[in-house]
């Protein structure tokens, strides 16, 4: 996959507040969403299995994922979301969340070149808010 390692800064987003106001998402998402400049990079450790590195205000968080798997991780209040990774080809990354609440988050990140364009759906609204990213050298 193309953009294997490299990192992506977020450079702006459409219709975000507008979506998480619509769905009252929970509190973790709106974090993560709102925050300032998350810095994430991708890895592919092998063909089945990706990497994920996420900065967020001065935090690293780290995981891998392999494609299809439904893969559980613990929030730091203690609750525990659900998360599957899946590919369309080498350039698109598709995650659904489950949320302890039994709220769902569909993230699907289109990769072109120097840019991410990531596209978010929250169930039960019609609306979608669409956040960009930008390599970092």
């Amino acid at each position: 996959m193309l953009f294997s390692g490299k990192k992506f800064r977020r450079v702006r987003c459409e219709n975000l507040d507008e979506m998480l106001s619509a769905t009252q998402a929970n509190e973790d998402i709106v974090r993560v969403l709102k925050s300032k400049a998350p810095i994430v990079t991708f890895t592919m450790k092998d063909e089945n299995t990706i990497h994920m590195d996420l900065e967020v205000e001065g935090k690293h968080v780290t995981h891998s994922f392999n494609f299809g798997e439904e893969h559980e991780m613990e929030r730091k209040d203690g609750g525990k979301v659900k998360i599957t990774y899946t590919r369309e080809g080498n350039n698109i990354l598709n995650q659904v969340i489950k949320m302890p609440d039994g709220k769902i988050a569909y993230f699907r990140r289109e990769i072109m070149g120097k840019e991410i364009k990531m596209i978010v759906n929250m169930e039960g609204s019609d609306l979608t808010a669409t956040i960009y990213y930008e390599v970092i050298e």
